[in-house]
């Protein structure tokens, strides 16, 4: 385990493999490095895979809620990390909140990235908990309300979900993030301090039909919070995009992947791509 020091916290991260290829891995919501495991047998002997715990996840730690993660930040912190571990160009691999991290990255240091692959990624067309998250005034009370004072809430989408209204399968993943006050206390710390990090998308969609940088776009079948249905008008705008949709839910995403890859590694070798433009940075 290493940590990357600076005045808003530490981002702790582990580093597999010795190869060139640099590639960074981001996480979801509730999750660690540990998600990533079923990634390690993909890297070959050109590959360093650098996996992160995510600030308020695993060894991370944001010093206060108060300080909001900018974009500058998140520049700065990655502008760090480049410095310490010695690299320049990078490929992005995240998934849910993860890919919206990539997203962002991608949007800092567009010379810098070699290819992305997004997994459900939050950030292109955002979802409930999201948007309540960002209301502000006496909306943001209430969210704040509904994470450490739960159960009217729950019985509230029970009732929706008997009426039709919410499924089963979106009232299991709330609750499943949400079963304690320390699951609830870190709902509200992150959603809180990455209220910042809001893609650009029309600005990364130009730069990445300008710059042709190669993405692979994965959703599942049967996840209902991230669906294949709500990234089309995205994708749809990148040439490039190569869109799989694998047997899945939310859930099992990064494990279908990370199968999908293993068997189809010649058609989806990204590591010996790159972008023309090799900028250093100072």
């Amino acid at each position: 385990m290493e940590f990357l020091e600076s005045g808003f916290g530490h981002l702790a991260y582990q580093k597999h493999g010795k190869g060139k290829n640099i590639h960074l891995l981001f996480h979801g919501f509730g999750q660690n490095m540990k998600a990533f495991n079923c990634f390690l047998p993909l890297i070959t002997e050109d590959d360093t895979y650098i996996i992160f715990d995510m600030f308020y996840h695993g060894q991370s730690s944001w010093k206060s809620i108060n300080q909001k993660l900018t974009k500058e930040i998140w520049r700065e912190i990655i502008v760090d990390l480049m410095k310490k571990e010695g690299f320049e160009n990078f490929h992005l691999i995240g998934y849910s909140m993860g890919g919206k991290f990539c997203l962002i990255t991608f949007e800092l240091f567009p010379c810098y990235v070699k290819s992305m692959i997004l997994m459900a990624p939050d950030g292109i067309k955002t979802g409930f908990w999201y948007n309540m998250a960002t209301f502000p005034g006496v909306l943001n009370k209430l969210f704040k309300h509904v994470v450490f004072h739960p159960n009217r809430f729950f019985k509230t989408m029970d009732i929706l979900n008997y009426v039709g209204l919410l499924q089963s399968s979106f009232i299991k993943f709330i609750k499943s993030q949400m079963q304690t006050r320390t699951m609830r206390a870190q709902v509200y710390f992150t959603w809180n301090v990455f209220k910042p990090l809001k893609p650009e998308l029309g600005h990364i969609i130009t730069i990445l039909r300008l710059n042709k940088i190669p993405v692979l776009l994965f959703t599942g079948t049967y996840d209902m919070m991230v669906t294949t249905k709500n990234l089309t008008k995205f994708s749809s705008k990148i040439p490039q995009i190569k869109a799989i949709e694998l047997p899945c839910g939310h859930k099992t995403l990064i494990e279908e992947t990370s199968y999908y890859l293993s068997k189809n590694k010649k058609e989806v070798n990204l590591s010996t791509s790159s972008n023309s433009l090799s900028p250093k940075i100072n």
